[in-house]
């Protein structure tokens, strides 16, 4: 059963770091040694491009 309490209770951001985690244990586990950098951004979906000089990484200085 389900109610109100229960949407409280609810974490989209926890869901979608478990989900990510899931997958790269499913990349290594399908692996025969260490994930390259590469191999981790292919399991997690990330595409990289070229990058914007005018974009500094968060909590880099000013």
């Amino acid at each position: 059963m389900t109610g109100p309490e229960d949407e409280e209770l609810r974490d989209d951001a926890l869901a979608d770091e478990i989900t990510l985690v899931g997958e790269l244990i499913v990349a290594a586990s399908a692996s025969d040694g260490p994930l390259s950098a590469a191999e981790v951004d292919e399991a997690l979906g990330v595409r990289r491009g070229p990058v914007d000089p005018g974009l500094r990484p968060a909590g880099s200085p000013g």
